[in-house]
């Protein structure tokens, strides 16, 4: 049986036919879905009972369900494990800034490529999430919060351009006014950096926003943390990057991971200078989040200072993430579905 969430206007609009109702009740039940975060058919009071009764036989309503939420104690943020046929699948998280409130969505179950100081690599890959999985993600954050979200981020477990048309969907249907009507300006992908797949986002993005995980500055510490980076080497990467920007008019995004005595050096952050110093981006410092049994270390506060410093020395745009979900273990890199009680 379908789930609901795999299932377009017209899709929706063919169903609602074959129960003898007009096409606009379709409309309807996107709304209910999108706008009021309807937990099941039941709660579509507007639609005749025939209608729903029909939907329940036709339809799944929800593929994913919540097995376990984590809320921070002394940071605003939310993690989410979801699962399916009682088995773990993926999770997401919701952060709290100034600005309002952040969905991040996982795309994949697991992860194929392997960045040795993230967690998703202890899962191994699973496969990818279908367009409904992802937006339940964010629907069920939404009704959870009972809440609008103002942005979504694809920034949870597994490759986004590794699911490339899912998360395509997933963006139009989010941004599709007659849906949940998000602005593509408050939606960003990021991706660990696959050319191609950026040359073609840039054609099909429409507004949306592009992150780049870049992690190092040459392509020796690269391939130690990113072994896809050994099929993607670090000059087409940003090549690719720099086309985006160029030809979208974007400022875009560069992640990196500031691993201790790894690639926080300051003669690191001056070959990241030189590497990105024409592109207009700006480089989002991440010191890293700890991981259980991960030989990683955190720079102390003062190497992020000078790493940042050195930057801003030259031209570059710079910040360091704020921390959130680092108590629950809900951070960038800490993401690993498990359904273990919390430790």
């Amino acid at each position: 049986m379908p789930s609901l969430f795999d299932l377009d206007l017209a899709g929706l609009e063919a169903l609602v036919q074959e129960a003898g109702e007009t096409p606009y009740r379709a409309r309807q039940i996107l709304g209910w879905m999108y706008r009021r975060f309807a937990s099941s058919f039941d709660d579509m009071s507007d639609l005749p009972a025939r209608l729903r009764q029909h939907l329940g036989e036709t339809v799944r309503f929800s593929q994913l369900e919540l097995v376990r939420k984590q809320e921070g104690e002394d940071e605003w943020a939310k993690r989410y494990l979801w699962a399916e046929g009682g088995e773990p699948l993926c999770e997401s998280v919701l952060l709290r800034y100034k600005y309002g409130l952040t969905g991040c969505v996982s795309t994949q179950a697991g992860c194929p490529v392997g960045c040795i100081f993230c967690a998703s690599q202890l899962l191994g890959f699973q496969r990818s999430l279908t367009t409904g999985e992802i937006l339940e993600e964010f629907v069920g954050m939404c009704r959870d919060q009972g809440d609008r979200l103002g942005r979504l981020v694809f920034m949870g477990t597994g490759e986004p351009f590794l699911n490339y048309d899912a998360v395509m969907a997933t963006i139009d249907t989010v941004c599709d006014a007659a849906c949940y009507g998000l602005s593509r300006r408050r939606v960003t992908v990021s991706t660990i950096g696959i050319p191609a797949a950026i040359r073609r986002y840039a054609a099909d993005s429409r507004g949306a926003r592009l992150a780049l995980s870049l992690h190092a500055p040459d392509d020796d510490t690269r391939d130690h943390l990113i072994p896809m980076n050994k099929r993607f080497p670090i000059g087409s990467v940003v090549g690719a990057l720099k086309e985006f920007s160029i030809s979208t008019g974007q400022r875009v995004t560069i992640e990196y991971m500031l691993l201790r005595d790894v690639n926080d050096s300051r003669t690191a952050a001056q070959k990241l200078a030189d590497l990105v110093g024409d592109i207009d981006c700006l480089v989002n410092l991440i010191p890293w989040n700890a991981v259980p049994g991960f030989q990683w270390r955190r720079p102390g506060l003062a190497r992020v200072k000078e790493f940042r410093d050195t930057l801003e020395r030259n031209r570059v745009r710079v910040t360091v993430r704020r921390r959130l979900g680092g108590n629950i273990e809900a951070a960038c890199g800490q993401l690993r579905r498990e359904a273990e009680p919390e430790r």
